[in-house]
């Protein structure tokens, strides 16, 4: 399973890994640019059903030969089509953070993220001094191993090492760890 994060610095990317790695959480590999494996490497992930994060700069040229479970559109000065990653199957992305997204795919299924009611995932509460925020998905949306997630909230501490992180990068990188059915 492929999740790419287009962004022009590796905020969300760097702020997934970290996450991932105060969590103890194994089974995931982090690549960079057009970074790629051999052949029997892929066939090992694609076996042991690791999960392939790709950081992406925005203004990259990157196609991506299969499937992209989903895509996570950061801060982007420029406008990113997607159409030049490939298939898609899920884009999350925060409205406000991205000049644009072009060439959604017609079934690709697109979350909005953000600190408004409208978006899909939003934060109900913050409390930096506990160090957790509620996570509170608004509709009904498919994870990546295509499985309905019903509207919910939920409490999520904040590891030490990304407190300093902006709200609305937290939410997109607690959103797609959600989406990997991983938090």
């Amino acid at each position: 399973m492929v999740v790419c994060v287009i962004e022009e610095k590796p905020k969300i990317f760097d702020l997934i890994k970290n996450i991932l790695e105060a969590n103890n959480c194994r089974n995931s590999i982090f690549l960079c640019g057009n970074a790629d494996f051999s052949p029997d490497i892929k066939k090992y992930i694609v076996e042991n059903d690791v999960l392939i994060f790709k950081c992406v700069n925005s203004c990259g040229q990157l196609y991506y030969p299969s499937l992209i479970d989903l895509a996570v559109v950061g801060e982007c000065r420029k406008s990113v089509d997607t159409a030049k990653l490939g298939n898609i199957k899920s884009l999350l992305l925060n409205i406000e953070n991205s000049n644009g997204v072009k060439s959604a795919g017609q079934n690709t299924q697109i979350i909005t993220c953000g600190l408004k009611e409208k978006d899909t995932v939003i934060f109900s509460s913050i409390n930096l001094d506990e160090g957790s925020v509620i996570l509170d998905l608004q509709r009904s949306v498919k994870n990546i191993k295509n499985e309905t997630l019903e509207p919910f909230e939920e409490q999520i501490n904040i590891p030490e090492s990304v407190l300093n992180a902006k709200a609305e990068d937290l939410i997109l990188s607690f959103t797609a760890l959600k989406l990997c059915d991983i938090i």
